[in-house]
């Protein structure tokens, strides 16, 4: 402000000299037109006509104001209304998020009203309908969407999810689908068809869709978190056993089987599924080193068994053989180990060494089984689904973490 005024004060000061100085000059201007004189001082007729430039500068750019008046108007209330638009757009987006269905439909109607953007009013009017319950509208702005090609993954997205309240799973996994090829490594998408095609017991898409899902939470957090690392293990194992009982593809059968046991070697499933390829292929050196190794780590009565048989040694050979494979840790591991080799030599008839391995576990300690993680239920045996929960490779081989009642299977 201080400058503008120091620049306007300098302006009028050079105005003012330059005034005097022209009266100072002497000289005078001499006009005749049509019988007419006129006299007049040459600084004089210098001051008016520049008098008469300003003028014309000064109605020339009135009638250009007041030509662009109308458009200066029409853009206040354009950009009035905007701003109106986008303020029921964000009203509506955060009533979505407070989970407010009556006022985000009223800010989205509100918004396709004010503002002219189809992708962002046909979004929240979506979501508001779906918060809504109003499945029927939710549907028609969701395929309104999907006619976009800027947001035709967010409208597959939406129809999908609509697909999955109604329990629609053909739906769902075509939705999907499409929201994939749109975005071939969006988690979001994968994510959902990976639940979809594991209900379904489609393995081989389930393994495909898990790999992006994967690959974006290692991304993303560095790690991949415990349920999907289980899944990715049952994938392996169901794939391969869907190979070997529906194709008789034992070599796919066998690289799945070792894919899931790299992945988690103490899954059980695995294990006794490749043991038992092992052995119908006559491989029992195989079969015997990695039931060996498998004891080692998830120590079992079924592992042992099948150890008894392998060697086809007599019964004291065999209880010793089976005190080497007792890991040292991790304890519970080892109180199992020492649990199940006891009770193997009471069958024997051998109670002297039976109650001496009896001596060396604590018998109030809980045994393994089959818990689920999420519900927390009890199983006799591993199922791709828990049967009480239906959450997809949810048990797994542990001691209990709380009481729960054995459900049978």
């Amino acid at each position: 402000m201080f400058v503008r005024l120091l620049s306007l004060f300098i302006l009028i000061m050079l105005a003012a000299g330059a005034a005097s100085w022209l009266m100072a000059q002497p000289g005078s201007l001499s006009i005749e037109w049509l019988g007419w004189q006129m006299e007049m001082r040459s600084s004089l007729a210098v001051t008016l006509v520049i008098v008469f430039a300003l003028l014309l500068v000064f109605f020339d750019r009135l009638q250009r104001a007041l030509r662009s008046m109308p458009g200066w108007l029409g853009g206040r209330w354009r950009e009035r209304r905007d701003t109106a638009g986008h303020r029921a757009l964000t009203l509506g987006l955060m009533a979505v998020s407070a989970g407010e269905p009556m006022e985000a439909r009223k800010q989205a109607a509100r918004a396709r009203r004010l503002l002219n953007a189809p992708q962002l009013t046909g979004l929240l009017s979506a979501q508001a309908a779906h918060l809504a319950g109003d499945h029927a509208a939710a549907r028609r702005y969701f395929t309104a969407l999907t006619n976009d090609k800027d947001i035709a993954f967010l409208g597959q997205i939406g129809l999908m999810r609509l697909a999955l309240d109604a329990k629609d799973s053909p739906a769902a996994l075509a939705a999907g689908g499409k929201a994939l090829d749109l975005k071939p490594q969006s988690a979001l998408a994968a994510a959902q068809l990976l639940q979809l095609h594991a209900d379904q017991q489609n393995w081989t898409a389930a393994l495909e869709v898990i790999a992006i899902v994967i690959k974006d939470r290692k991304k993303q957090t560095g790690t991949v978190p415990e349920l999907l690392s289980r899944q990715r293990t049952a994938l392996l194992y169901l794939d391969g056993l869907t190979a070997l009982e529906t194709e008789d593809d034992a070599a796919h059968a066998s690289g799945q089987f070792t894919a899931a046991l790299r992945h988690d070697p103490a899954f059980l499933p695995a294990i006794f599924a490749l043991a038992d390829l092992y052995l119908s292929g006559a491989g029992n050196r195989k079969a015997t080193k990695l039931l060996e190794h498998s004891f080692r780590l998830v120590p079992h009565s079924e592992i042992a068994d099948r150890l008894l048989a392998l060697w086809d040694d007599n019964d004291g050979n065999s209880i010793a053989r089976l005190i080497k494979l007792i890991p040292k840790q991790p304890e519970p591991v080892q109180q199992a180990a020492y649990h199940i080799v006891s009770d193997i030599a009471a069958s024997k008839g051998l109670d002297g060494e039976a109650k001496r391995l009896r001596a060396l576990h604590d018998a109030s300690v809980a045994a393994f089984g089959w818990q689920c993680g999420v519900c927390k239920s009890r199983h006799d045996s591993w199922h791709s689904h828990c049967p009480s929960c239906g959450q997809f490779a949810g048990l797994t081989w542990q001691q209990p973490e709380k009481v729960t009642p054995l459900l049978g299977d």
